[in-house]
């Protein structure tokens, strides 16, 4: 039986375990560019990425023919290059996003312009996928290594909480743990900075596919506020199957909808609270639902969560916001931003700011474009 899976067939491991270059190189090149996109998510750098991955495939090679079979040919390599990347990683610091906030008040006009200019035209209105998936790498680059790693793998790469452990080598429980808190984490800045979610919030980086993607659609105060029902279809976020022009489109329409809910409804006296004994608390509720959301609560247990959600104002809304959250980061997982194309742009722009160089970082977004050249400095 062949335990690897289709990506490595066994014969062709069992040669490169035996140490043929060739074999191991078929082998390699299958998993290149899952372990690109793992890299680059992780340290926000093509160039860091690319000497990662070849440092990867080095050790790999040299250790491949003490690989057990007991976990997936994909899970040894992520584990390897998660070591690598963790490795790199350790002594600097997550990027701070407030230099993003930061950046977006003193040139906001410009970030509209060149937007615009670039790939946010609603003929190319596919393309704003590739700018909110450079905000969610962002983010994700702000988190502590571990919920860094954990978020990247399962959210973003598609590992199970299982297989995310074995390639962290780590336990289930601290995978999920961290998972959770990088969630939460990720969910606080979405809702507390990111337009798309309220239009009243100061990042302003999609301003312009906001516009975009509200063309032609109602005022969130014209529309209804959504029921229960309505929530669990349209949740807030794409998901991971929508495209194109599509997926950024109903991400913008649900999240005004969600957004709508009015401060008192997230205050916990305001909740109807099951004060029965024995009941669980709404903090013991929270680090619940991020099993809720992969459906991994027992039966009876899921049955309290549930319930406690859907009397408790303050749990709903948690669980929207982290749903929506998780939803959005996987429609925009698959994204891989070459250079010189507007999502690479957008993405050496955003990575450049990140590391205290606002010129090069304007440079890398405006390239050659003529209208944005000096003026006595930047217009």
């Amino acid at each position: 039986m062949d335990r690897t899976g289709p990506d490595a067939p066994l014969a062709l491991l069992e040669r490169a375990r035996a140490g043929d270059r060739d074999a191991f190189g078929e082998l390699a090149e299958e998993h290149r560019a899952a372990l690109l996109r793992l890299c680059e998510k992780m340290t926000g750098s093509h160039e860091e990425a690319e000497d990662l991955v070849q440092d990867t495939l080095l050790k790999a090679f040299t250790r491949i023919e003490g690989f057990e079979l007991r976990s997936s040919l994909r899970t040894w390599l992520f584990r390897i290059a998660m070591n690598a990347c963790l490795d790199h990683q350790r002594a600097k610091k997550p990027w701070d996003l407030d230099k993003r906030w930061q950046w977006f008040r003193e040139n906001g006009e410009l970030v509209k312009q060149v937007e615009q200019t670039l790939y946010l035209s609603p003929e190319r209105s596919a393309e704003v996928k590739e700018v909110a998936a450079t905000c969610v790498n962002c983010i994700t680059m702000s988190l502590p290594p571990k919920q860094r790693a954990t978020i990247t793998l399962c959210d973003q790469m598609g590992l199970s909480r299982e297989e995310a452990a074995r390639a962290i080598g780590a336990s289930v429980a601290s995978v999920k743990t961290e998972l959770h808190r990088a969630r939460k984490t990720m969910a606080g800045v979405f809702e507390s900075h990111c337009q798309l979610v309220d239009g009243q919030n100061e990042c302003d980086g999609c301003l312009v596919a906001g516009r975009i993607k509200r063309q032609g659609r109602p005022k969130a105060s014209a529309r209804r506020s959504p029921s229960t029902e309505d929530t669990e279809s349209t949740e807030g976020m794409p998901a991971a199957s929508s495209g194109g022009a599509s997926a950024p489109l109903d991400a913008a329409s649900a999240a005004d909808a969600a957004s709508s809910t009015p401060a008192s409804a997230i205050n916990p006296s305001a909740s109807s609270v099951d004060k029965r004994p024995g009941a669980l608390t709404c903090d013991q509720i929270d680090e619940l639902l991020s099993d809720l959301i992969e459906g991994d609560l027992p039966h009876t247990a899921r049955a309290g969560v549930e319930a406690h959600v859907a009397t408790c104002a303050r749990c709903a809304a948690a669980y929207r916001s982290l749903k929506r959250t998780v939803r959005f980061v996987r429609a925009h997982a698959g994204e891989r931003f070459e250079p010189g194309t507007p999502g690479g742009q957008y993405f050496e722009f955003v990575a450049r700011l990140m590391q205290d160089d606002p010129e090069g970082a304007l440079d890398a977004l405006v390239g050659g474009i003529p209208q944005f050249a000096d003026k006595g400095g930047r217009q």
